[in-house]
């Protein structure tokens, strides 16, 4: 099974920019929480299903830049394998492949943009660049009798009888990329946000990565 490699950040943080009233009150550091699905764009979708994906990040504001943020992400991204990705697997290595799964952890900058639309609410667009480190993993399911493998006891991993799983090839490799998106937020009492947010992302690889979160946030 796949395991989230650790992950951290810190950045200085300065007020949100006062072109919407209720915005002007928001706390001088911003963090956020957000989540939701992660679909698959081009060729990335031949080998990896939509999956989900979950992060934080941090935004400064400082007044010289108007309506403009600069905003540091890290997010996470889980996908199952396609079934031509397990049959490619099984062909290069030549073991059964029962499934597989793809993972993508990421850190990135972007310049956000606001423009206020209603009282409290306001659009964004946001574009940036930051570092992609991908995983692929191929597992094999083997059968487990008191602890221990079909092949032997300590053989891929497992609880009790029934089935665990063994990994039968794995690669890790981190690329540059950039993305680019948009967004609606909308205030809440105490400086405290909402947001609903889309953002294309394109890794440089030797095959192309593309994929297009779709999340919902909390900012506070």
């Amino acid at each position: 099974m796949l395991r989230a490699p650790p992950a951290a950040f810190a950045l200085i943080a300065a007020s949100f920019t006062a072109s919407n009233p209720a915005m002007a009150q928001a706390a001088n550091v911003h963090w956020d929480v957000m989540g939701g699905y992660s679909d698959t764009l081009g060729t990335t979708a031949n080998y990896l299903q939509g999956g989900y994906i979950f992060g934080v990040g941090l935004s400064m504001s400082p007044s010289w830049m108007h309506n403009l943020d600069l905003r540091f992400d890290v997010s996470y991204d889980v996908h199952n394998a396609t079934i031509a990705l397990l049959n490619s697997g099984q062909q290069a290595t030549n073991q059964p492949i029962d499934f597989g799964s793809g993972s993508i952890l990421s850190g990135s900058v972007n310049l956000v943009y606001h423009v206020p639309i209603a009282y409290g609410v306001r659009a964004y667009a946001l574009a940036g660049a930051g570092a992609y480190y991908t995983r692929i993993e191929l597992d094999q399911a083997l059968p487990f009798f008191g602890g221990c493998g079909y092949y032997g006891c300590g053989y891929g991993f497992g609880y009790g009888d029934g089935y665990g799983e063994a990994v039968v090839a794995a690669h890790g490799v981190t690329n540059f990329g950039w993305d680019a998106g948009v967004g609606v937020e909308f205030a809440l009492p105490y400086g405290h946000s909402w947001f609903l947010e889309a953002r294309y992302q394109h890794v440089n690889s030797t095959a192309t990565i593309q994929y297009l979160p779709i999340e919902v946030g909390y900012r506070f």
